[in-house]
């Protein structure tokens, strides 16, 4: 027979085996040390199981379960979260066509921001708001030409070129046909197809072969800054400077000082600036273009759905001492009614034309961890008089309708005739 005696450590005796010999209890703790990796095992393996169950539970809720939530319609549910998924499965099962992943996601991150039902609400992807800052900076880097594409022939043409940006000044004209870049032909290419050829120019040198009333010709530019012109400038009869501001943007401040200097030293009496159809823009390109015409004191101010106001200021230090008559109708919107409510708040020149469209809300931007944009609207503005515009417009100290022929400019002839009797 065999004795043995459980126990660890010290208190472990020896074990006697029928030929009267002792192992020293070895065998007796190699058996104890091998149930007890068993038994882990048993035990991690049981564990894991009991994990897997556990998720596949809480997946199977979330996905085929009513669920109930404090707010059952919001987008971060967990039903709201079960129904994405619903979607996506039944398009991965049923849909016939070919799609992309990236859109669908894009487009439902659009479809929350759309359902504020604020027009001025939006969702940018990252490549969509690189393109929306090249309209709001001013400026960007390329040749300085529009391309579109013909519905007669097919063929790609340039219907608009900057006269002073890298295709301008190699000799690019509006109407030239493009026959090729860098060698390579662009027919039966796409607008966007030609434009990413140029595009691909990786040392930024562009070589152009045109069609020009059937003349072929080669023409080699080198990409560089180009800057959208939305100030337009020139003197009218009788000593009166015309001004036309097309929407404001990062370089207009600028390109007003320019033109405002340009008329000065030209000998300008009087003075018309231009806001019909101008759809606005940046609040500080408004803001630092009326610091070189308004007295000391408020240009606009601002306040949030908690009541917090901010304020832009001008120190006066150059105020326009000259007769202004500012030209505004009804697609006059934002910052063009920004610089129009404080040129009529100070009284500082008339405003003529048509009620102004009544866009008195001011869009920010934030950018999201992805580098996609949510735009989203956050405050009111007011003019520096206290004013609320948004919905009503700006009411022109003078009201003339434009004549829909266009023969003439009623709203510019009767700008002039005020210029005129105010020197009288």
């Amino acid at each position: 027979m065999r004795e043995s005696v459980k126990g660890t450590g010290d208190n472990l005796r020896p074990v006697f085996t029928p030929e009267g010999k002792t192992d020293g209890g070895k065998r007796e703790v190699k058996m104890e040390e091998e149930i007890s990796r068993k038994s882990k095992i048993r035990y991690f393996i049981t564990g894991a199981a009991a994990a897997c169950l556990a998720l596949a539970f809480l997946y199977f809720t979330f996905m085929y379960l009513p669920v109930r939530t404090e707010s059952p319609g919001s987008p971060d549910s967990l039903s709201g979260y079960r129904k994405v998924k619903e979607i996506e499965n039944l398009i991965q099962r049923y849909y016939l066509g070919d799609y992309d992943e990236g859109k669908l996601a894009d487009y439902m991150y659009l479809g929350l921001v759309s359902g504020l039902e604020d027009q001025y609400s939006t969702y940018y992807t990252e490549e969509q708001y690189e393109e929306l800052k090249k309209s709001q900076d001013g400026s960007y880097t390329g040749l300085g030409i529009t391309l579109s594409q013909s519905s007669e022939d097919g063929g790609i043409y340039v219907v608009d070129c900057v006269e002073d940006s890298p295709a301008g000044r190699a000799g690019v004209q509006t109407g030239d046909q493009i026959v090729s870049v860098n060698g390579t032909a662009i027919e039966e290419m796409t607008t966007s197809e030609v434009i990413d050829l140029i595009n691909s120019s990786s040392d930024g040198n562009v070589s152009l072969e045109l069609l020009r009333e059937e003349k072929s010709l080669t023409l080699q530019m080198e990409m560089g800054t180009v800057e959208i012109q939305s100030v337009d400038s020139r003197m009218l009869e009788g000593q009166v400077g015309y001004i036309q501001i097309t929407h404001f943007t990062g370089v207009t401040s600028q390109q007003f000082q320019d033109a405002y200097e340009t008329l000065k030293e030209q000998g300008m009496e009087k003075l018309i600036i231009d806001l019909r159809d101008n759809p606005g823009g940046l609040v500080s390109a408004v803001c630092d273009t009326l610091r070189q015409i308004l007295p000391e004191g408020v240009i606009v101010y601002t306040e949030d759905k908690n009541g917090n106001r901010e304020e832009e200021l001008c120190e006066g230090e150059s105020p326009i001492d000259i007769p202004l008559a500012v030209l505004v109708n009804e697609e006059s919107a934002s910052a063009s009614e920004i610089f129009a409510g404080a040129v009529k708040d100070y009284e500082i020149g008339t405003l003529v034309g048509t009620t102004t469209f009544g866009k008195g809300i001011v869009q920010d931007l934030f950018t999201l961890s992805d580098g996609s944009v949510l735009r989203l609207t956050v405050s009111h503005y007011y003019t520096p008089k206290g004013n609320n515009i948004h919905g009503t417009g700006i009411t022109p100290d003078v009201e003339v309708e434009q004549q829909e022929d266009g023969s003439t400019d009623a709203q510019l002839e009767k700008a002039l005739e005020i210029l005129g009797q105010e020197q009288d």
